[in-house]
C-alpha cells in the first residue's frame, strides 16, 4: 500500500509473504515495513528531504537493524543518498537547460501523476489569489 500527500510525503507500506495457495498468503512469518519519505521546499531550487523506515519484524535483532542503517544511511553513500545526488543532478540539469522539456518515460507514471497533482493545487491556488480583492481595492 501507498500513499501520497500532497504537497511532499510518501508513505511506502512494504509487505511479503511466504507462498501459499490462499490469496495473500500468510503474512504473519513475512517481512513487514513502512517507508516514509517528505520533502519540503527551502528555496526555488533546494528542498528538504526527511525519510524514516521501519520494520514489525526481528525487531530484537541489533545486526539486522545496524545492517538496514548502513544500507540506508552509510555514511552518506546509503540507498537514501543516492536519491540525494540524483535530486541535486536533475536540478542541476534543470538550471542548465531551464525550457528543456521533461520526457515522459512510463516508469515515471506515479511522479507525473504527483506533478499533474500539483500543477493543478498551483493553478487553484493561483486562481483564487486572482480572485480576493487586495486591501487597497477596498
Amino acid at each position: 500500500m501507498s500513499a501520497l500527500r500532497l504537497p511532499g510525503q510518501v508513505s511506502l507500506e512494504a509487505q511479503n509473504a511466504e507462498f501459499s495457495m490462499t490469496p495473500h498468503g500468510d503474512r504473519s512469518q513475512g517481512v513487514n515495513g513502512a517507508f516514509l519519505a517528505a520533502i519540503t521546499p527551502e528555496t526555488d531550487k533546494t528542498c528538504h528531504y526527511f525519510w524514516n523506515f521501519v520494520r514489525t519484524f526481528r525487531k530484537d535483532d541489533e545486526q539486522l537493524t545496524r545492517d538496514l542503517q548502513r544500507a540506508h544511511v552509510n555514511e552518506g553513500r546509503g540507498v537514501y543518498d543516492q536519491d540525494h545526488d540524483v535530486l541535486e543532478a536533475q536540478q542541476k540539469a534543470i538550471d542548465r537547460n531551464p525550457r528543456m522539456p521533461f520526457y515522459n518515460l512510463n516508469i515515471d507514471a506515479g511522479a507525473l501523476w504527483a506533478r499533474r497533482l500539483i500543477d493543478r493545487m498551483l493553478a487553484s491556488e493561483h486562481a483564487q489569489s486572482a480572485n480576493v480583492p487586495s486591501e487597497a481595492a477596498e
